[in-house]
């Protein structure tokens, strides 16, 4: 006999392969005496339905809001290095087509930012090497973002309207910061985990579709979370410091920034644009971690 379900017919299949029908959902319980199972009694119940409702929806609340950056901490920290190589060099082909262009800056000076580049890069104590990418770009303005892999590219621009390297120094330890925590990584995987859950539930390849094209994006724009970005300038305030050099030559540059681009039409897509407020980051660079 098959389970009761609302008001649907009932079969009873026989030994012999005969199949009897009926709607007589009760007559059916009555053969089975009364028992047609809790879950035919819960579905007969509108409150257990609309109780059920609501502890669905919470859960998927509470798998948006906490599920999804915990599963993409676990991945990106889980990523092998040949994926976050492949990443890398797919996303840097995409950018280098559509908005980046060959750098312009004097190979002096590329090497003396070079050369501040590696030395910041030695303080970092997890083995990890980073490898220093100029570009030029005109759309998009000042700007450095960090590549899963290491890379860190910064534009001539944002070279351009620095004012002296150790406000530099400051760019390229945040910057590593990402690399170090895989913030680039779990952005990614926070903006796919959702579509891949759906493609992986629904067999809908569009959604993989997706997730392949936010990559560019996310890593361009350096479009992280507040959390994270506050991460990569706490570590930018204990490494600068450490090491006898003042945060307070990053927030010069943002403010800088804000003040030469923000100020004219509104900031667009860029290095500052996405991140929180610069106002609260150069209080909490010039006073330590405890503003």
């Amino acid at each position: 006999m098959s389970s009761r379900l609302g008001a649907l017919s009932r079969k009873l299949e026989f030994p012999d392969g005969g199949l009897f029908e009926t709607r007589d959902n009760d007559g059916v319980d009555a053969l089975l005496k009364g028992s047609s199972g809790i879950l035919a009694w819960m579905e007969r119940s509108w409150r257990l339905t609309l109780a059920f409702l609501v502890i669905v929806a919470i859960g998927a609340a509470w798998f948006a809001y906490y599920g999804v950056p915990a599963g993409a901490h676990w991945l990106a920290l889980r990523t092998p290095p040949g994926v976050s190589r492949v990443i890398t060099n797919e996303t840097l082909s995409a950018i280098d087509r559509r908005v980046l262009l060959p750098t312009r800056l004097p190979t002096a000076r590329q090497k003396d930012v070079l050369a501040h580049f590696q030395r910041v890069a030695g303080w970092q104590t997890d083995g990890r090497r980073y490898t220093l990418l100029f570009r030029n770009s005109p759309a998009i303005g000042p700007n450095a973002f960090a590549m899963p892999d290491g890379r860190v590219v910064i534009t001539d621009q944002l070279v351009q309207m620095s004012r002296g390297d150790q406000e530099l120094d400051g760019v390229f330890a945040h910057e590593m910061s990402h690399v170090n925590h895989a913030h680039g990584l779990q952005s990614v995987y926070q903006a796919s985990l959702v579509p891949a859950v759906i493609a992986f539930v629904t067999g809908d390849a569009g959604q993989v579709g997706h997730i392949a094209a936010i990559l560019p994006g996310i890593l361009l724009q350096s479009a992280y979370s507040r959390g994270f970005e506050q991460e990569a300038d706490d570590d930018v305030n204990r490494e600068l410091r450490a090491h006898g050099e003042d945060p307070a030559r990053l927030a010069d540059l943002l403010e800088r920034m804000e003040h030469e681009i923000c100020n004219k039409g509104g900031c667009l897509p860029s290095w500052l644009g996405s991140h929180p407020q610069t106002a609260a980051r150069a209080l909490r660079l010039r006073h330590g971690l405890t503003h």
